[in-house]
């Protein structure tokens, strides 16, 4: 087999929209000088291993863990400089901090109403417990884009804001109209997909990791296969071998196919599909 070969062993047979992926400018080894060239590595990166579309959050360069409104307003106005070089690749989330409710509304009307941003992105400043989420999901609603929430259980214990999959839940059971996309499925394992089980507005992306057998099989099994999406994590993760935690399963060619992109596509907002 040659390297041309292989290569196409390794790619997906289909279009492939990455649900999880952030700038070089925040996580990537390599310290870029411009917008233009975090574009061009990270389009490059993707294209060789056959990632089609991107959703992209900055979480600002220094990625604070309590970031203040400027900081998420300058790290939004970078998600879209880049999508503005690169339009049919990228789609942008507005990532905001629950820490301030109404700001968060203001910059959410500001990304998504009016710039057309494709989701809302909150990290690790508040569990998804915390009341400052209530505004900013009744917004998303309002919008028809999805939230991305980063989640994980971690053996040393979580960051004091950051979120378990049963936070989530508790979110999505008091927002049943919001759809909700769970980072991490390797950071939740088994218990965080047993934990989001019963709450049907939520997803799960299989970042958080590398490969492991049967950890794509397992969220397919007990969450139903539409409720499972693809997401690399990139820069921090490499897109060819977060591909792998899809392509190498024996799940039926039209699951992986919607994984891959079907799923993803059906969250966001109806203008956008």
């Amino acid at each position: 087999m040659n390297l041309k070969q292989l290569r196409s062993q390794l790619n997906s047979p289909w279009p492939v929209l990455d649900m999880h992926v952030h700038p070089l400018d925040c996580f990537g080894l390599h310290g870029v000088s411009s917008v233009k060239e975090d574009v061009r590595f990270l389009t490059e990166s993707a294209h060789r291993a056959g990632v089609t579309k991107m959703c992209l959050f900055s979480l600002y360069r220094t990625c604070p863990r309590e970031p203040s409104v400027a900081e998420c307003r300058m790290a939004n106005d970078y998600a879209l400089a880049m999508q503005d070089m690169a339009a049919d690749i990228f789609l942008p989330f507005c990532y905001v901090n629950p820490m301030y409710p109404q700001e968060a509304v203001t910059e959410i009307d500001r990304c998504v109403g009016k710039k057309r941003m494709y989701g809302i992105k909150l990290w690790v400043a508040r569990r998804a417990t915390d009341p400052g989420l209530s505004p900013i999901l009744e917004k998303a609603v309002e919008l028809d884009v999805p939230v991305l929430q980063h989640a994980w259980i971690k053996t040393t214990g979580n960051l004091p804001g950051e979120s378990f999959p049963s936070d989530v839940a508790d979110l999505a059971n008091r927002h049943p109209q919001a759809r909700i996309i769970m980072a991490h499925l390797n950071g939740i394992g088994l218990r965080g997909l047993e934990d989001i089980a019963d709450s049907p507005n939520i997803s799960v992306d299989t970042s958080g990791g590398d490969a492991e057998s049967g950890t794509v099989e397992t969220a397919v099994k007990t969450l139903g296969a539409k409720r499972v999406v693809f997401g690399s994590d990139a820069p921090i993760r490499h897109f060819s071998g977060q591909l792998a935690k899809v392509l190498a399963t024996d799940l039926p060619e039209t699951v992986k196919q919607d994984i891959l992109w079907n799923n993803a596509a059906q969250l966001l907002p109806k203008w956008s599909r």
